[in-house]
Protein backbone atom coordinates (compact mmCIF):
# COMPACT_ATOMS: atom_id res chain seq x y z
CA UNK A 1 0.00 0.00 0.00
CA UNK A 2 1.35 3.40 -0.98
CA UNK A 3 2.41 5.59 2.03
CA UNK A 4 0.86 8.61 -0.14
CA UNK A 5 -2.79 7.08 0.06
CA UNK A 6 -2.97 8.30 3.04
CA UNK A 7 -5.82 10.29 3.92
CA UNK A 8 -7.57 10.40 7.50
CA UNK A 9 -6.30 9.62 11.20
CA UNK A 10 -9.48 7.60 12.64
CA UNK A 11 -10.11 5.67 15.74
CA UNK A 12 -11.01 1.92 16.81
CA UNK A 13 -14.83 2.63 17.29
CA UNK A 14 -14.79 5.67 14.47
CA UNK A 15 -13.92 2.97 12.08
CA UNK A 16 -16.70 0.14 13.53
CA UNK A 17 -19.72 2.50 13.75
CA UNK A 18 -19.26 3.46 9.99
CA UNK A 19 -18.85 -0.30 8.75
CA UNK A 20 -21.48 -2.28 11.02
CA UNK A 21 -23.00 -4.94 8.50
CA UNK A 22 -25.99 -6.97 9.06
CA UNK A 23 -26.78 -10.16 7.66
CA UNK A 24 -28.57 -13.51 8.94
CA UNK A 25 -25.85 -14.84 7.94
CA UNK A 26 -23.37 -13.53 10.23
CA UNK A 27 -25.92 -13.67 13.20
CA UNK A 28 -28.36 -11.48 15.18
CA UNK A 29 -25.87 -8.64 15.72
CA UNK A 30 -24.80 -6.79 13.31
CA UNK A 31 -20.94 -7.11 12.52
CA UNK A 32 -17.81 -4.70 11.54
CA UNK A 33 -17.14 -4.99 7.92
CA UNK A 34 -19.51 -8.35 7.62
CA UNK A 35 -17.69 -10.93 5.98
CA UNK A 36 -14.15 -9.40 6.11
CA UNK A 37 -15.11 -9.41 10.19
CA UNK A 38 -11.68 -11.87 10.43
CA UNK A 39 -9.30 -9.32 8.13
CA UNK A 40 -10.28 -6.69 10.73
CA UNK A 41 -9.57 -8.50 13.83
CA UNK A 42 -6.29 -9.83 11.99
CA UNK A 43 -5.48 -5.84 11.63
CA UNK A 44 -6.29 -4.92 15.21
CA UNK A 45 -4.18 -8.07 16.66
CA UNK A 46 -1.40 -6.09 14.88
CA UNK A 47 -1.67 -3.36 16.79
CA UNK A 48 0.81 -2.10 19.25
CA UNK A 49 0.57 1.07 21.97
CA UNK A 50 0.91 4.26 19.68
CA UNK A 51 -0.21 2.60 16.70
CA UNK A 52 -2.52 4.34 14.30
CA UNK A 53 -5.21 3.43 11.87
CA UNK A 54 -5.55 5.93 8.94
CA UNK A 55 -8.09 5.87 5.58
CA UNK A 56 -6.51 5.01 3.03
CA UNK A 57 -7.88 6.17 -0.76
CA UNK A 58 -5.82 5.06 -3.85
CA UNK A 59 -5.21 7.73 -6.81
CA UNK A 60 -8.19 9.38 -8.33
CA UNK A 61 -6.24 8.12 -11.75
CA UNK A 62 -6.90 4.63 -10.03
CA UNK A 63 -10.71 4.68 -9.67
CA UNK A 64 -10.75 6.32 -13.21
CA UNK A 65 -9.25 3.47 -14.58
CA UNK A 66 -10.76 0.73 -12.77
CA UNK A 67 -7.72 -0.41 -10.31
CA UNK A 68 -8.91 2.16 -7.53
CA UNK A 69 -8.39 0.64 -4.04
CA UNK A 70 -10.01 2.27 -0.71
CA UNK A 71 -9.63 1.33 3.21
CA UNK A 72 -7.65 0.87 6.87
CA UNK A 73 -3.96 1.00 7.37
CA UNK A 74 -2.55 0.22 10.22
CA UNK A 75 0.31 2.85 11.02
CA UNK A 76 3.51 2.58 13.19
CA UNK A 77 5.96 4.98 13.83
CA UNK A 78 4.80 6.68 10.29
CA UNK A 79 5.41 3.38 8.36
CA UNK A 80 2.18 1.33 7.01
CA UNK A 81 2.50 -2.26 8.79
CA UNK A 82 -0.17 -3.55 7.19
CA UNK A 83 -3.60 -2.84 5.78
CA UNK A 84 -7.08 -4.19 4.80
CA UNK A 85 -9.04 -3.35 1.53
CA UNK A 86 -12.90 -2.08 1.97
CA UNK A 87 -13.31 -1.01 -1.47
CA UNK A 88 -11.91 -1.83 -5.26
CA UNK A 89 -13.62 -0.48 -8.69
Amino acid sequence: MDPTWLKKRTTVADVEAASMVSDPELGPEPVPFGFINAQWKALLAQMQPGDELWEFSSSQESWQALAGRAGIALVRTGKVVDSMVTMMS
